[in-house]
């Protein structure tokens, strides 16, 4: 569970501001009374708190939101407790009698507690569900836009490869780093599996050429990656004959297939088949990765290997005598 800098740092603002209102208007009541007994309406607390996090992500739990507002109820007691103790210091109050104010009995602080404390606890709800809070994937995505501004091709170019004979490489990484950095000089295929394996769900990414074989894969909680790579052949040619019954389509571009807890990505890029196994959720950055990851392929694959698969399918492999 991590929190970025930023969002702690809008977290303790947030925590200020809960703690300094109340103590500029205190001991005005605006109009209400001292109340006693507050904690017999903690589970109507409770319930609010957890409408605020359905209301932020309705696809939540009901246990994921009993975590969230428990975790919200403990922070408003903190921050009355914190309350109590700057009102016996700065107001000349008895602790005990300053601390019972802060968490139960005076009304304008509590109101205001329970109102905006969910604020306060909105990143940590996110990274107890090992997610991007709502402001991390605006950031993300605004990450990606700037990404695919400076990779966008300025000049056209051609690059003539002499054929030649390609060995496969598979290269499999267990924890992939949380930052990608693109090297130009790094083989096209691991840098898009990479890239793909940062992404929390994904449990296996692989680039698949025409004859099965595994040029570059990822795998996460040991998934062995030569099980799922022949895959790809058996969906294209199965869904190619499907699709030849009712169009002149050669084959499908992508295909989705969602099944238990998993969901089975296929995204055909030239000669090369971009398999995705990842948890069944739904998440925008995973979808723009894969854009991204087909891109970089695309891309590679055309510098690379662009003259070579203009030839038949028997001669990729072999060189020209």
């Amino acid at each position: 569970m991590t929190i970025s800098s930023k969002d702690s740092r809008l977290m303790l603002l947030f925590s200020s501001v809960l703690i300094v209102v109340p103590m500029v208007i205190f001991p005005a009541k605006l109009g209400t009374e001292l109340i006693s007994g507050s904690f017999e309406y903690a589970l109507f607390e409770v319930i609010y708190y957890g409408i605020v996090f359905f209301v932020l992500r309705p696809a939540s739990s009901l246990f994921q939101l009993f975590q969230g507002a428990g975790l919200t109820f403990l922070c408003r007691i903190a921050i009355g407790t914190v309350f109590g103790v700057m009102v016996s210091i700065m107001y000349d109050v008895g602790l005990s009698a300053a601390l019972t104010l802060g968490i139960s009995k005076y009304l304008p602080a509590i109101l205001l507690h329970i109102a905006f404390a969910p604020m306060v606890t909105k990143s940590f709800y996110y990274a107890i569900l090992g997610e991007a809070s709502g402001d991390e994937l605006r950031r993300d995505k605004k990450k990606n836009l700037v990404y695919q501004s400076q990779t966008s091709p300025t000049t056209t170019s051609q690059i003539i490869v002499k054929p030649e004979a390609v060995t496969p490489v598979t290269t499999v990484i267990e924890k992939p780093k949380a930052v990608v950095l693109v090297d130009k000089d790094t083989d096209g295929f691991a840098r898009s599996v990479r890239y793909i394996g940062e992404h929390h769900s994904v449990k296996l990414a692989a680039v698949v050429d025409f004859e099965g074989l595994t040029m570059s894969s990822f795998s996460r909680n040991e998934i062995d990656v030569e099980e799922w790579a022949p895959l790809a052949l058996l969906f294209d040619e199965a869904n190619t004959k499907i699709l030849n019954r009712l169009s002149d389509v050669t084959g499908p571009e992508r295909l989705d297939i969602t099944f238990g807890q998993d969901k089975l990505y296929a995204l055909k890029i030239s000669e090369y088949t971009l398999l995705v196994l990842s948890s069944r959720e739904d998440d925008d950055l995973l979808g723009i990765r894969l854009a991204q990851a087909s891109d970089m392929i695309s891309k590679y694959v055309s510098e690379r290997y662009g003259k070579l698969l203009s030839a038949s399918p028997e001669e990729k492999y072999v060189s020209s005598t």
